[in-house]
């Protein structure tokens, strides 16, 4: 064993070194093109980095910080470099060292206190962890924002006059960029790190079977509706026309609605990509404030949207739990007694004749204590299975309890029943149960229902043929005979 655990290790560490350099590559990579849409001094229309910072720190802990710290004194430099500011090489590594700091700590601080949140929660309910990421992400990004203005003036880039200018553009843009792509990144490294999907509270990213085309055509329909508003807003300069762009919110809807959660958040991350790029080629800089805080509520609304389709699968789920048999999936009692009088009062709207067959299988105690419960509830499920494949559409099983079960056969005469509850009975007979060479058998008590009876009178009438069968020697169907109309 020994042998092993040095390769191993190397293995790691260097899928870690790999891994450090992908997230360094590419947090240079989305602050080089933040840098290409800035409208103000440290301030862009959306700055992606914060968003893969946050999502970094979600998923690796600790273990983002060397790397996202490097990243900001790089970008320090590249900064210089560009506009040639020509500081001292020391200014700018204390600059770069106090950025990355505030901007690691805030966003490793925000990152653990969402994961802390979220796994707190009793039940994974995906709006409280919507609720509690847009919070926490809107925090986290005002608090490296108020810092990182900070760190900047302390190390001399930065005038006092130029603070009180700075923050609000500066939040916004990482506030827009957090919301918006955060949710991207997860989506994209819980390819490299399931676990996430532990506490994602029910989005699952991996979904991928749907058809691609009316995707792309929703895409379309998305980027030919924003093009169409940033243009009108470039030739036609008034405020009203910018807040059109909140009118994005209903394909993105549609979106959300029809689609899986990772393309819902590509298309997101497209939107507020193109939004930021029409800006800066437009020349709309005076209604940036304006794009950034549509982009954030636009996505906002489609993570709550995206909640809607998860809790109909919940609640389909609970549905299900609530109104079927936990072993056996048939109709619990009470659904079953429910369905029953709503099929009764429409049988005798239209004048049709309806039976009730309850059967037990014989001697299930003995199975019970010589092959143990596990065994018995295999036999439950066999015989479900085995009476669903006898069954049409229309008739309603379910099981009372115990090895009880019924059936409500719509539009069958007393005869009818019969032949089916004979015909089930030799269906029982087919089942083997295991370490033994006996077989199943069952005891039928058939009722048709008489006038003005009750779901209830017919049972008990039905239990009382049942209780006859077992006395006559078990594997039979014992019926009443065919009720008559009452006399006038």
């Amino acid at each position: 064993m020994t042998l092993f655990k040095e390769p191993l290790k190397n293995i790691f560490s260097v899928n870690e070194m790999l891994h450090s350099a992908a997230l360094m590559f590419c947090w240079l990579l989305l602050w080089r093109v933040s840098v290409l849409m800035e409208y103000a001094p440290h301030a862009s229309i959306w700055f992606p980095p914060a968003a893969l910072s946050f999502a970094a720190f979600l998923v690796m802990g600790l273990r983002a910080m060397p790397v996202l710290m490097l990243c900001s004194i790089i970008a320090t430099f590249w900064v210089d470099d560009m506009y040639q500011s020509q500081q001292p090489w020391l200014q700018l590594a204390n600059s770069g060292i106090l950025f990355g700091a505030v901007h690691c700590l805030s966003y490793w601080l925000g990152a653990t206190l969402l994961k802390t949140a979220v796994k707190s929660l009793v039940v994974d309910v995906l709006p409280r962890v919507i609720l509690l990421f847009l919070v926490i992400g809107s925090l986290t990004a005002l608090a490296a924002a108020l810092l990182g203005v900070q760190a900047l003036h302390v190390s001399g880039m930065l005038s006092a006059q130029d603070i009180a200018t700075t923050w609000l553009p500066w939040w916004i843009g990482d506030l827009a960029a957090t919301i918006v792509l955060t949710p991207l990144f997860l989506g994209l490294l819980s390819w490299r790190y399931p676990q996430i999907d532990n506490w994602l509270g029910g989005v699952d990213f991996h979904s991928l079977n749907q058809p691609l085309k009316p995707y792309l055509l929703k895409l379309l329909v998305c980027v030919m509706m924003l093009s169409t508003i940033m243009l009108l807003a470039h030739y036609f300069p008034y405020d009203e026309v910018a807040f059109a762009v909140f009118f994005l919110i209903i394909p993105q809807m549609w979106m959300v609605y029809t689609e899986s959660a990772f393309r819902s958040a590509v298309s997101l991350a497209i939107f507020s990509l193109l939004t930021a790029i029409w800006v800066a080629v437009l020349g709309l800089m005076d209604q940036a404030l304006v794009y950034q805080f549509a982009i954030t509520v636009i996505a906002a609304t489609a993570y709550f949207g995206l909640a809607v389709p998860v809790l109909v699968a919940d609640n389909r789920h609970l549905r299900k739990l609530a109104l079927n048999d936990g072993l056996t999936q048939v109709s619990n009692r009470l659904y079953f007694f429910e369905r029953a009088e709503q099929e009764l009062l429409r049988s005798r709207r239209y004048q049709q004749p309806v039976s009730l067959i309850l059967f037990d299988i014989d001697y299930f105690k003995q199975i019970n204590d010589n092959q143990g419960h596990s065994a018995g509830d295999q036999v439950l499920v066999q015989v479900a299975n085995q009476i669903q494949d006898n069954l049409r559409q229309s008739d309603i099983f379910g099981r009372f309890g115990g090895d009880e079960f019924m059936l409500l056969l719509p539009n069958n005469h007393l005869e009818q029943a019969c032949e089916t509850a004979q015909r089930l009975r030799q269906s029982l007979l087919q089942i083997p149960v295991d370490n033994t060479t006996k077989r199943l058998s069952g005891s039928f008590g058939v009722v048709e229902f008489a006038p003005d009876e009750s779901v209830q009178q017919a049972f008990e009438r039905a239990d009382a043929n049942l209780l006859l069968a077992k006395r006559q020697g078990r594997n039979q169907v014992v019926a009443d005979p065919k009720p008559q109309p009452p006399l006038n």
